[in-house]
């Protein structure tokens, strides 16, 4: 399992077995290793310790519950896990250098030599869906590219069923893993019941998933699949209501108040927590609904982070802010109210900012007498830089600064991650928009105030 499956939310996880379950002994062989080292689990949102060892005589020795194969994380905490397969197998051992000198092994485990070699095919037919994909773009004005593209996509198409199909002979754990991960080409498989492909990903990317199937409940794999399936639809659908109707429909297929919908859940938000989308608080909610119960803490945690994203979305009020003046003086952002205003944030170093300053000074010349403002916030850590850009620019509008670069308050108040970033203001304050620039900054001024 990837890494990203990290989310910063602090979740209480409950496993709910007894001591009289059967259990399996796990060994871990270390060389060298000081550190106390346990097994954790992950349900969507947090990684919990569930059984924990010390070293002795470097072998750290675990019981687990003995049944059906399940993913668990080994490692030191939860920033340095890695995802194993455990539940079944007796005598598992796992080799661990500690300090990372020596690369992870797992022994005595067919499942995981299996899995890992899974997850090696994952990548070779990854690799060679985008060579197709390339091939396609390339061929965009050439028919016979563009048909061996289809073919190449189609024979990569035919590899991940025959995988699917034949996991589910041999192996029905992997076999769920392969369903999250078989995503068959529109061109081959879509185009006679959908008009593009968009269209076809959003409605077809989990038709192999049988959410009946309760195996899928506690399959971290969920997560992963409904966090790819979010990072390409959030890219393309930046509205809330054209992301919902695409999203929804895939995410009502999965059972309300399951780990399936935790994990599916877990995975949402976690894409579009990172990139303020404003939807981001339409799937908290649904968390909140379906596991305030269960999970309180996780839930109060969420309902902070919806109060807070609101500031940052379309309609939302702008949080206000306190900064210098090149005079040496206090503006807050609160103090423009009743105007227009675009908070620009930018620095003298930043090349595109300076190339883009032409633009905004021309805005604002063309606005200004209408109700107009902008307040530019530096992310300099030098004064006479920031003040020596102002003038060369002819920028002579509102400047303000704390002159500490990147970790500029302002900036990180509103989760300014790149510059030139800039959030436009209605007369009372709320956000009619983020990324504004150039013409679209022009149009949106002028659908405002005016010709």
């Amino acid at each position: 399992m990837r890494t990203a499956l990290f989310l910063a939310l602090c979740l209480t996880v409950n496993l709910g077995w007894s001591q009289k379950n059967a259990t399996l002994l796990v060994k871990a062989v270390t060389k060298g290793c000081t550190k106390n080292l346990a097994l954790y689990t992950f349900d969507g949102t947090t990684f919990k310790p569930v059984v924990a060892a010390a070293n002795v005589a470097d072998v750290y020795e675990f019981q687990i519950p003995k049944g059906s194969p399940s993913f668990y994380y080994f490692g030191p905490d939860p920033e340095h896990l890695k995802p194993i397969v455990l539940g079944h197998e007796e005598g598992v051992v796992l080799n661990e250098s500690c300090n990372g000198a020596l690369p992870f092994q797992v022994l005595n485990s067919p499942m995981n030599d299996e899995y890992t070699a899974l997850k090696q095919q994952f990548s070779t037919l990854g690799g060679k869906s985008q060579q197709a994909i390339q091939l396609y773009r390339l061929g965009m004005r050439d028919d016979e590219k563009k048909q061996q593209a289809i073919a190449l996509m189609a024979e990569v198409d035919h590899e991940r069923l025959y995988l699917l199909d034949s996991l589910k002979k041999t192996n029905p754990f992997l076999a769920r893993v392969a369903a999250l991960n078989t995503y068959l080409s529109f061109f081959n498989n879509g185009q006679d019941k959908y008009d593009n492909e968009i269209a076809y990903f959003a409605a077809e990317f989990f038709q192999f998933v049988d959410w009946k199937d309760e195996q899928y409940y506690n399959l971290p794999w969920v997560y992963e699949g409904f966090k790819s399936y979010t990072t390409t639809l959030s890219q393309i659908f930046t509205d809330a209501t054209q992301f919902e109707a695409a999203v929804d429909p895939a995410l009502k297929a999965v059972p309300r108040q399951t780990m399936a919908e935790k994990l599916a859940l877990g995975g949402i938000i976690s894409i579009l927590k990172q990139r303020n989308h404003p939807s981001f608080g339409h799937y908290a909610q649904r968390f909140i609904d379906s596991f305030i119960g269960q999970d309180p803490q996780a839930c109060a945690d969420l309902a902070g982070q919806i109060r807070s994203q609101q500031s940052f979305v379309v309609g939302g009020e702008a949080p206000d802010f306190t900064q210098a003046t090149p005079a040496g003086g206090d503006l807050s952002l609160a103090q423009l109210r009743g105007k227009v205003v675009l908070v620009d944030f930018w620095a003298s170093w930043c090349g595109p900012c300076r190339r883009e300053n032409p633009n905004v000074k021309r805005v604002y010349d063309a606005y200004k007498e209408k109700g107009f403002e902008i307040l530019s916030v530096s992310l300099d850590n030098t004064k006479d830089r920031w003040l020596q850009a102002i003038e060369q620019d002819g920028m002579n509008w509102l400047h303000v600064s704390d002159l500490k670069g990147w970790k500029n308050e302002a900036a990180q108040l509103y989760s300014v991650t790149s510059i030139p970033h800039t959030v436009l203001l209605d007369a009372e304050g709320r956000i009619i928009a983020r990324g504004l620039r150039g013409e679209q900054l022009e149009s949106k001024l002028a659908e405002i105030l005016g010709n």
